[in-house]
């Protein structure tokens, strides 16, 4: 590659080539520790989530907020005060593709700095002081807290995906252009997601201070008991579980594709999976219910969307540990697509007999059938 001192650099940094790229295989490589910072910097980021109109009555504190209620719902499953959790685990992928979950304590674990004080007791006291009961009050809390942790962890990791540029430095051209077409892909992926969850945010936030919640619809699945693995997130799928597209998901920012809110967690001592959407989401979201309910167990078909699709996971440790060598295996198989891998269309097709908690009943928030 033969470029001019003078001319636009090949990585596409807008910078001139000999303030980039020029010598780059001479430069040092960025240390580990460096590294290690830099990917444990998520809380190093610090704001209140709530709508602009609300932040004159912010508290001057910001906390350790919970995505997963840590009094209800991760207290029920945790032994000795900890959890297995997937999400940030340090790994070292230079040994393994595999993610396999590690304890972490449940002061820590789901937690994000989304909120102050007052607004996170304010706002999400109906939730954490009473039982869940399924209205729609507390559907759109227990979406709008996975909306604001979701936004704030893509915000968070902006900077990650930019100081990834930096770690080709010592190495040959050839290392050089790959890293930089993967920090391209995956910043240029994470800069979409932002797009679209700052709109979402701007319609809950509308929702929130209008105290009107009928555009945001939820199925809500009620379990015997807690469910072995707890999770908080918005999630754009493509796939369903007959392994057909459901949606495809283009590079277009104004072409937002439809979410689905997927929260699973315990009140009063037994299990709730609330999914939601939009109005405006309903096509795919549909189908995609249907698909569910026609599985085998709901629940087990639940735990492998949850694997597939999302890396904020909690899970039981007497449950993990329960598990063979070979079950716990294909859920790292699983977790491993789209987080390390290209996600299979029939990731959801072959479901494994992990979590067969029975089902209490199906409840439907909203204005819509199936």
């Amino acid at each position: 590659m033969k470029l001019g001192r003078n001319e636009p650099c090949w990585c596409g940094s807008s910078r001139k080539y000999k303030h980039c790229h020029l010598g780059r295989e001479k430069q040092s490589p960025v240390d580990k520790g460096t590294i290690k910072k830099e990917l444990n910097s998520f809380n190093s980021k610090k704001y209140c989530s709530v709508p602009e109109s609300q932040k004159t009555d912010c508290s001057k504190k910001i906390i350790k907020a919970h995505s997963v209620s840590k009094s209800s719902s991760l207290k029920a499953i945790a032994v000795d005060g900890h959890v297995y959790s997937t999400f940030k685990t340090n790994h070292d992928f230079s040994s393994s593709k595999r993610v396999r979950p590690k304890k972490v304590g449940i002061n820590q674990a789901s937690v994000f700095t989304g909120f102050c004080s007052n607004h996170d007791k304010q706002i999400f006291a109906p939730i954490e002081d009473y039982a869940f009961d399924t209205s729609d009050v507390h559907c759109f809390l227990v979406a709008y807290r996975s909306l604001c942790r979701e936004l704030f962890v893509k915000e968070s990791v902006a900077n990650t995906f930019s100081f990834a540029r930096e770690l080709d430095k010592g190495k040959a051209l050839s290392e050089q252009i790959m890293i930089q077409k993967m920090a391209k892909y995956y910043g240029s992926n994470n800069d979409l997601t932002m797009g679209d969850l700052r709109y979402l945010k701007q319609k809950l936030d509308n929702m929130f201070l209008c105290k009107e919640y009928g555009d945001l619809h939820h199925f809500v699945i009620e379990l015997e008991s807690p469910p072995k693995a707890m999770t908080s997130a918005v999630v754009g799928y493509t796939v369903g579980f007959d392994g057909e597209l459901l949606q495809t998901i283009s590079n277009d920012p104004k072409n937002i594709p439809d979410y689905v809110f997927i929260n699973s967690f315990s009140s009063d001592g037994r299990g709730y999976t609330v999914l939601s959407w939009l109005e405006e989401h309903s096509v795919s979201n549909l189908k995609f219910l249907k698909q569910l309910q026609s599985t085998e167990s709901i629940s087990n078909s639940l735990s492998t969307f949850t694997f597939a699709m999302v890396e904020n996971i909690y899970l039981s440790p007497l449950w993990w540990e329960s598990l063979n060598e070979s079950q716990q295996e294909k859920v790292c198989e699983i977790y491993a697509q789209g987080a390390m891998e290209h996600t299979k269309n029939t990731v959801l097709m072959d479901v494994p007999i992990l979590d067969d908690n029975p089902l209490i009943h199906v409840t439907i928030v909203g204005r819509f059938t199936l």
